[in-house]
Order: structure tokens, then sequence, then C-alpha cells
């Protein structure tokens, strides 16, 4: 199995042809990665620097209200800059933060051992300006590895909490996605899944999409709604799932700023669910 030099485990199906695609963004300081890793940690490293935004705090609500008691593992799929995991590791006794972005695994990995990463911001273009930088506390028990959510390096059944946190609409196929999240979660376990279902045809192909009319079984239905029947078991899409609804929050604002001149601003839907036990 191969590591980065700081540390990180890649559990990737082929890591080294992994390792070879992704070139120095596994060996290089946080702050000398491509143009594109770097446009990637400054977009998403001020989301550590924001515990109050409301869906971090929407995140860390529901999981004291519904992680179930004495919860032994925890597991973030598309993890990150791990900016959710200290709220995950609340509530479990461990937890696993799972990221494709080599940059993104590494600069979690950091903050939770207590180190701090640094920062440069985006101005425009690839120009970037370096600003204070990202301090961590350091978390007891908490493990980062690079791997793909599509298929993550995780035996079935084996956490008690699942998360993925607007990532639903970044992936290939999100059908899949929402069966590896019920594959990897165990019976009586609690799923929080976060999205802005904000489809894009070169990210996510429209047959694949969960809402706007391209899948028929879904025609009728918006994607929250969907979601919540497939996870419910009611469509002929991955009707083995059988979940109890115990939440839903709308219009959560979520916002990543691209650069100086460029922020994306989300409005996420929350949705947290039991795993039936039969």
């Amino acid at each position: 199995m191969p590591w980065t030099p700081d540390g990180v485990p890649i559990l990737m199906a082929d890591a080294e042809g992994y390792l070879a695609s992704v070139g120095e963004d596994a060996t290089a300081p946080l702050d000398a990665v491509s143009y594109e890793a770097l446009a990637y940690l400054a977009r998403y490293l001020p989301t550590v620097l924001a515990p109050e935004a409301a869906l971090r705090v929407a995140v860390r609500e529901r999981l004291a209200r519904f992680a179930p008691a004495q919860a032994t593992l925890g597991v973030e799929l598309g993890c990150a800059v791990g900016a959710d995991l200290a709220s995950l590791r609340a509530v479990c006794a461990e937890v696993i933060g799972v990221e494709a972005s080599v940059v993104g695994a590494r600069a979690a990995a950091a903050l939770v051992r207590g180190e701090a990463v640094p920062r440069l911001v985006r101005v425009e273009g690839r120009s970037f300006q370096s600003a204070p930088p990202v301090a961590g506390e350091r978390l007891t028990d908490v493990h980062v590895v690079v791997g793909n959510a599509l298929d993550p390096p995780l035996q079935a059944g084996c956490a008690d909490v699942v998360m993925a946190l607007n990532l639903l609409d970044t992936v290939v196929e999100p059908l899949n996605l929402l069966g590896q999240l019920d594959a990897v979660l165990r019976p009586g376990g609690l799923l929080l899944l976060a999205s802005p279902f904000s489809w894009q045809d070169h990210v996510t192909p429209a047959e694949e999409q969960l809402g706007g009319g391209t899948v028929p079984a879904l025609a009728a239905m918006g994607s929250a709604e969907a979601v919540q029947a497939i996870l419910r078991g009611e469509t002929p899409l991955l009707t083995h799932l059988a979940y109890e609804i115990l939440d839903t929050v709308d219009d959560v604002p979520w916002t990543l700023r691209d650069h100086a001149r460029c922020s994306f601003h989300y409005s996420s839907w929350l949705v947290a669910a039991r795993k039936r036990t039969s």
C-alpha cells in the first residue's frame, strides 16, 4: 500500500496509477502544489475557519440528536479538507475520512494532527496571495485516507454513522454513491446527506442525475423528493434500501469563495435518516 511522504495512505484500486496521475501533488509542500490543487485548497480551507457556518451547524446538531449512543465508527466520504471530522468525532469513538483529492486528504490529515496548513488566497487567474495558515486542533482516533467514494476502501456494515456532505452532485454516478453509503452503514446506523443538487452535465451525465426529469423512474420528482423515495425503497432503484427519514432541512446556506471577485452561494438540502434493522 503506497503512502504520501506525510503519511496519508493511498487506498485506490489502482494506487500506482493514481499517484502517477496526481504527480507532485502527492509530495510537494501544500503551498507549492499544482495550480488546480492550489485553487482547490484556496476554495476549501476557509470552511475550516467557519465553524458557525449554517451547514456546519446543521450537521453538528443532527449528529448530536440522531447519532447512535456509543457509536464506534463514523465515516465521511468526500471529506475534502476535513472541516466536519471533529463534529463526527464528537459522536463516534473513531472516525475515517475518505477523500479522492490527494491535496485535500493531505491537508485534512495535517489538521487532524494539529498542524498548521499554509494558506494561499486566489486573487484571480493563477495569482495567489499568502494568508495566515489554517491551524488544526489535534484529534485522536481520526484517520484520513485517499480513496474513491464510489468504491470506498471499507468493509460492509462497518460504520455507525456515515456522512456525505455536498458530494452527491459532484460524482459521475450518484445512485452508486447512495448504494455505497448504504453498504458501509450498519443496520440501525445514521446516514447524514447534504447536497445543493447543482447538477452539471460535464460532471454527472444527465441520465444519472437524480432530479430534473432525466431518470424515468424519478421523472415527476425533484432531487430532494427523489433521494427520500430511494432511501425509503419506494422506487425501482436500489429497492433493498429501507430508511426512516428522521429530519430534513431545506435551503441551508453554503458558500465557497473561488477568487477575489467570485464566490459560489448554494442552498443545500440536508437529510438525516436511520437505516432500518429489518
